[in-house]
């Protein structure tokens, strides 16, 4: 089962250019308030790589982390985030995609940010009834963590960056 969401927000902020440019790249600054991810690092490389993983319950389950792995790539307005595929053992994993975008609007910079969560889950054949019911339920549950999660992101970027969301 593949479930996505998206989600898009702006930021004002009085960062000069380079210092906001500077903080959309620097992924454990701009995310040290996503306490709905856990284990975030970034790998050094050729090309960084974010790795973290996203919490969830879910009645089959029980208290489970689907991790991700995506690629940063700068960008001449910010960075890029492209999902890596992995084989990890457990439930499931994640795809994270997304940008961050630098601009002038007038004295403040807009830092433009869209993103595209994808969980995976592996679950059983839902070849009986009550099978079928339990895949619903746990489609419910991980949609309802999915929207949680990706509803928090503005505010914690925004409260790292020390400003409010611009509604676009």
């Amino acid at each position: 089962m593949d479930l996505t969401h998206e989600v898009s927000f702006s930021l004002l902020s009085p960062m000069t250019l380079a210092e906001a440019k500077a903080f959309v790249v620097d992924v454990p600054a701009s995310l040290r308030y996503a306490d709905f991810l856990a284990e975030l690092q970034v790998l050094v490389g050729d090309l960084p790589v974010v790795c973290a993983a996203i919490p969830v319950s879910a009645a089959m389950f029980g208290q489970r982390e689907l991790p991700f792995r995506s690629e940063l790539h700068l960008t001449h307005d910010g960075a890029r985030l492209v999902p890596i595929g992995i084989e990890p053992n457990g439930p499931g994993w994640a795809e994270v995609a997304g940008e961050a975008r630098v601009s002038e609007e007038g004295r403040q910079r807009r830092l433009d940010y869209s993103f595209q969560v994808t969980v995976h889950l592996r679950l059983p054949p839902a070849e009986r009834w009550g099978t079928q019911a339990l895949v619903r339920m746990i489609e419910f549950t991980a949609t309802s963590v999915l929207r949680k999660i990706t509803a928090q992101l503005p505010a914690a970027v925004s409260r790292a960056a020390g400003v409010s969301t611009v509604v676009a």
